[in-house]
């Protein structure tokens, strides 16, 4: 992967997009295909007004058997407590325990099923755990075409263009050209990123969204605020007009929404899933967030909002009554859009904190959870603090089987990835995070005066 990245940046900037084209080709290759268009046309045509919670029980036993029949971790657990299948009600799932993260990191095989799933994802997660996942091909397909559908009811179609606001390193830290983007001609994406987020940088963003015309934003709602705000300090307007906003990974306040579509002018429609493969959460044409009750349940968790998800299309690392880490405020309401699954009232567990970056400008929490991508199953949790401009301190709590003293400078290199190479990163291995008077432990501490 080393070799390949510096190949990447040191490489002029056209073929860098050539590269990312490849990369493009092969994303596109895995998210659509025959399930892909089946489950499309399935949603398009659909019948809503049948009670969701049939096709939820439906779905939910599918998937069980498939479980039973084919993933080590869950033969042995049904065994144990005796779960008997095909429930006969959604009640009956309460029987299955709860899955921690902890449990999931330390017996990941364990929960891979033996079946072809050739799509490997990793995530670092709201909670900064590292953890592995795999997905067969189908189910990557079947969530893209309800993210799809979901875009398509706001008049966004696959094939327009966007603009991504991304956290990928797309760029050398020491890029001097203002080209903070890249082309992804496959899926007409252009990827921006947002490790550039700098005053002086934003009328070089700006050209080339004028430039390219996409019909939609999507991505880091931070980092398109960024670009929001500077257009409306200085009373500027984009020479094109956006069909809509769609926003991940982060937390949307209404604050946040007014800003990015009155600088945009255009609705921003939120959205919700996660690295590992929670189940689906889209907002409508009424400003309501819905489950797309066909991939997964969303249970309330304890106090403070806490949820655990079970979700259908995680048959290659199956995750049942999962406890992700977000928080939500689930509703009874009914909505007039059209759309019959359950309506969640908010989301309220994904972070906006960040690390300021002389050479990168703001690095948000999601991207910082990134670094333990690079060192699946060794590392439990994270956190950096910053003291000053140029200082701050990475804390990882380290598994002491697996973590080895090369991952020190996996670490570092990835922390100067995100940050640049003239940050000075103190490493400081510990056994536990120090929590906050509220109980919680951040990923990110802001310690700057």
């Amino acid at each position: 992967m080393a070799l390949k990245e510096e190949f990447y940046y040191k490489s002029p900037i056209f073929i860098q997009n050539i590269l990312t084209s490849i990369y493009g080709k092969k994303l596109m290759q895995e998210r659509y295909g025959p399930e892909y268009e089946a489950k499309m046309k399935e949603l398009r045509e659909k019948d809503r007004t049948v009670d969701y919670q049939i096709e939820q029980l439906e779905r939910l036993n599918t998937f069980l058997l498939f479980v039973q029949a084919h993933t080590p971790y869950y033969q042995k657990l049904f065994q144990e407590y005796d779960i008997r299948l095909p429930f006969t009600s959604l009640e009956q799932l309460k029987t299955i325990p709860i899955l921690e993260k902890e449990t999931l990191r330390q017996q990941n095989e364990a929960f891979m099923s033996k079946v072809d799933a050739p799509v490997r994802g990793r995530t670092g997660g709201t909670s900064g755990k590292s953890l592995q996942v795999a997905f067969v091909r189908e189910d990557i397909q079947e969530r893209m075409a309800h993210l799809d559908y979901f875009k398509e009811l706001h008049g966004f179609y696959s094939g327009m263009r966007r603009a991504s606001f991304t956290g990928r390193t797309l760029t050398a830290i020491d890029q001097k050209k203002p080209i903070f983007w890249r082309m992804n001609r496959p899926l007409n994406q252009l990827l921006l990123s947002i490790f550039h987020m700098k005053e002086e940088n934003f009328p070089a963003y700006i050209a080339e969204l004028n430039r390219f015309q996409p019909a939609a934003l999507d991505g880091t709602p931070t980092a398109m605020l960024e670009i929001a705000q500077y257009l409306l300090r200085n009373n500027l307007r984009l020479a094109f007009q956006l069909v809509a906003i769609f926003p991940t990974s982060e937390t949307v306040t209404p604050e946040m929404r007014r800003l990015l579509e009155e600088a945009f002018q255009a609705p921003v429609f939120d959205q919700y899933g996660s690295s590992e493969g929670a189940p689906i959460i889209s907002e409508c044409r009424e400003r309501k967030l819905h489950l797309h009750h066909e991939t997964g349940i969303i249970e309330p968790y304890g106090e403070g909002g806490e949820v655990v998800v079970t979700c259908f299309t995680t048959r290659g690392t199956p995750l049942i009554r999962y406890r992700i880490g977000d928080r939500m405020t689930l509703s009874e309401e009914r909505c007039s859009c059209g759309l019959n699954g359950p309506v969640i009232e908010s989301i309220d567990g994904r972070g906006t904190s960040y690390i300021v970056s002389e050479k990168r400008g703001k690095v948000f929490e999601g991207d910082i959870t990134t670094i333990a991508r690079e060192l699946p199953n060794s590392v439990l949790r994270l956190q950096v603090e910053q003291y000053a401009l140029n200082q701050v301190t990475l804390r990882y709590i380290p598994d002491e089987q697996r973590f080895v003293p090369k991952h020190e400078k996996i670490l570092l290199r990835e922390m100067h990835k995100l940050l640049g190479s003239s940050m000075q990163i103190t490493l400081e291995p510990v056994r536990q995070m120090k929590q906050e008077p509220n109980g919680k432990t951040l990923i990110v501490r802001q310690s700057m005066k």
